[in-house]
């Protein structure tokens, strides 16, 4: 009974994303940005980069070719970066009377448009080299990531292309000092067979992109042939050091995924879609979720090598038992990717569910000629502009765009995080004439600053950055153009978020503010906020039971508009987790996971639907114990849950406010996130 899963939201989608003139438009390689409202798709073709642009991650529109150049072809996977304002594309072409494509050689182009058209500057390499991505390390260094055969090329074992490492001095100058990231190891990997006639397999692995989460770094890659059933994405994973600073991205210690030493990709084909593969991950418009966007192509069609085929695809990525997880490759209709509980692009300046507390802003349309690309709201330098919006929350995920012009006086402006009155306040304030970033934490009418960054070299306060902060309670983090800043102290009352600037023309644009908290290793102490529990609980990698005796927990946080992310371990084969939410009982052990109703057992969707069967072994944390992830949803009276593989859904009533009641038996909670689930289209509600 109950064994189907429909979409719990309003809006929803369905693979491939869909184009706003109705066509089919491919999009191998797809490599999606955000900037300020609009999202940017950069794919390959042969004639040029393709882009595209979209406000929601699902509904697309195609804007041609940003980049061309006479006498060239084969534009392969294309990535961007901004920096100080500036789009810097790397990507991979060759001359258009040449057929080896091992001439393939990496070249960067800027523009200050990211639609373009974009101006070459450089070539990286003068050899064959493909698939790059280039990111900030939060250490501050800038890393290119790419494929190539140098390093296993001319390997006896396993001979084929690499993901390999570089740190660049500049956009355009590489140090010359590469290093393999992942290499061929599994017969999956394989891209031909016996392909120099004396019995060496050639191997491909490409298509890396880095991302983080919590205390480990990714990098998914791509292997296998596009036109092969066993072309997939894998992973490998990299503990992070404490001390952001230290996380060198080419030092790391890397690991391929395996479970068991078993063949366990995160996308592979299904019976309705195949190719799937090199993709990127950016985060919906909620700011908090990843989506892993990715080529595919539908295997109902005839496949015609030669012809191009892949299509883009886009499926939610989830973190659990220390590793990945999505639903892809979907073909149904799914819940579209999220909104903020706040969400404005500032097009008619503050809508009405701001609070304006002081001075003023204006709507400005800017320059170009897309009115959602360019919409910001202007505060008026003669005064302190301060604007509030949203319930009152200590538990939240603030981001904006932003840019000031620096006068004679400065600039300062900034986000404001807790707002009761003018005695009583938080804001992230960004200094432009002393160049730092420093939290001013006012109680009471006592102001006290915490700086948080210093210097700045080479940061250009007039070009547009994004500005994000996440508080949990009593903890702050500040991120600026996706690298981590050191985290401070504040006041733990709640209070309503916002904007500021002091006398700064500062410019804000796609404002978002969603309620969310992330809870593992050492910020587990704030769990006691979230809970009630019936007995004692310590803190010892995990939250578990104080003495033998199991623990109950009840979530404050009702069930209705939340998913709850529960990771849990076994401290002994024998442990047990219940999870009592309404009439429905989930039970956890080393032989599985069962969700009752009634005495009944309700039968599990396998999710996702994949040809191949893979190894489902328990997984297991560097302490030998048992893990596993359970996420928890609930919207529009209907429940539903998701443990590796499965998924329930069920109804739950009308009320909205039940809770989830954990009972630990000899098992450890060891990670929790709560986030709200909104799916429409806001502005400033």
């Amino acid at each position: 009974m109950f064994a189907t899963i429909a979409p719990l939201t309003g809006r929803t989608y369905v693979n491939p994303t869909p184009y706003a003139d109705g066509n089919i438009h491919t999009a191998p390689d797809p490599f999606v940005i955000r900037y300020r409202s609009l999202y940017y798709c950069y794919a390959t073709d042969e004639h040029g980069i393709l882009v595209s642009t979209s406000p929601d991650l699902v509904h697309w529109t195609s804007r041609g070719y940003c980049y061309t150049e006479v006498g060239r072809k084969n534009y392969w996977a294309p990535s961007v970066i901004l920096i100080n304002g500036v789009f810097h594309m790397y990507f991979s072409n060759m001359p258009e009377n040449e057929v080896d494509t091992h001439n393939e050689i990496m070249r960067v182009a800027t523009s200050v448009d990211p639609l373009g058209p974009f101006e070459k500057r450089a070539e990286l390499f003068n050899t064959f080299a493909i698939d790059s991505q280039v990111v900030w390390g939060d250490d501050g260094q800038l890393y290119l990531l790419y494929a190539d055969n140098q390093v296993t090329g001319l390997s006896e074992d396993r001979p084929g292309t690499s993901v390999m490492i570089d740190r660049l001095v500049t956009p355009f100058v590489r140090e010359d000092k590469p290093r393999p990231l992942i290499v061929p190891t599994m017969d999956e990997e394989i891209f031909a067979r016996n392909r120099f006639g004396d019995g060496r397999d050639w191997h491909t692995v490409e298509g890396a992109t880095y991302f983080t989460y919590r205390d480990r770094a990714f990098i998914t890659y791509s292997a296998n042939a596009y036109e092969h059933e066993d072309y997939f994405v894998g992973y490998s994973t990299a503990p992070l050091p404490s001390d952001p600073a230290q996380a060198h991205v080419d030092t790391l210690d890397w690991t391929k995924h395996l479970n068991s030493s078993s063949f366990d990709p995160l996308l592979i084909r299904s019976p309705q879609v195949e190719g799937t593969g090199h993709n990127s991950i950016v985060k919906a418009p909620n700011a908090i979720d990843d989506w892993i966007v990715y080529h595919g192509r539908n295997a109902a069609d005839e496949l015609y090598v030669g012809t191009e085929q892949r299509v883009m695809r886009i499926d939610p990525l989830y973190y659990a038992e220390n590793g990945l997880d999505t639903l892809g490759p979907t073909a149904d209709e799914q819940d579209a990717p999220l909104s903020g509980n706040i969400q404005d692009d500032f097009a008619q300046g503050l809508a009405d569910q701001w609070t304006l507390i002081s001075g003023a802003a204006h709507a400005s349309a800017g320059a170009s000629s897309d009115e959602a690309a360019s919409a910001a709201l202007i505060a008026d330098e003669s005064g302190t502009f301060l604007a509030v919006a949203g319930e009152p929350s200590a538990t939240q995920v603030l981001d904006v765009w932003a840019k000031a012009p620096v006068t004679p006086l400065g600039a300062r402006f900034g986000l404001i995080v807790r707002y009761t009155d003018d005695h009583n306040l938080t804001k992230v304030e960004i200094d432009a004439g002393r160049r730092l970033v420093s939290v001013i934490d006012v109680i009471g009418g006592v102001a006290s600053e915490r700086v948080v960054r210093t210097g700045f070299e080479g940061f250009d306060f007039v070009a547009w950055h994004d500005y994000r902060v996440e508080r949990r309670y009593c903890r702050l983090d500040v991120t600026i153009d996706g690298r981590v800043f050191e985290s401070c102290t504040i006041s733990d009352r709640p209070g309503r978020a916002g904007l500021f600037a002091l006398r700064t023309a500062a410019a804000f644009s796609a404002y978002v503010a969603t309620e969310h908290v992330d809870l593992w290793g050492a910020r587990l102490r704030d769990f006691g906020r979230e809970i009630q529990s019936s007995g004692l609980l310590t803190i010892s990698d995990g939250v578990r039971p104080h003495g033998v005796k199991p623990a109950d927990i009840t979530l404050r946080a009702p069930l209705h508009g939340n998913r709850f992310v529960l990771d849990f371990a076994s401290q002994t084969d024998r442990g047990q987790t219940l999870i009592a939410m309404g009439d429905y009982r989930l039970s956890i052990t080393t032989a599985g996971v069962e969700l009752m109703h009634d005495g009944t057992a309700l039968d599990a969707v396998v999710q996702p639907e994949r040809l191949r069967e893979l190894n489902d072994q328990i997984r297991r944390d560097q302490f030998g114990r048992a893990i596993v992830t359970v996420r928890i949803e609930s919207l529009n009276s209907l429940l539903r849950i998701h443990v590796r593989g499965k998924s329930w859904q069920v109804p739950l009533g009308e009320d909205g406010l039940q809770q989830a009641c954990i009972t630990l038996d000899r098992t450890a909670l060891t990670g929790y996130t709560r986030t709200a689930l909104v799916s429409a289209n806001r502005k400033g509600a």
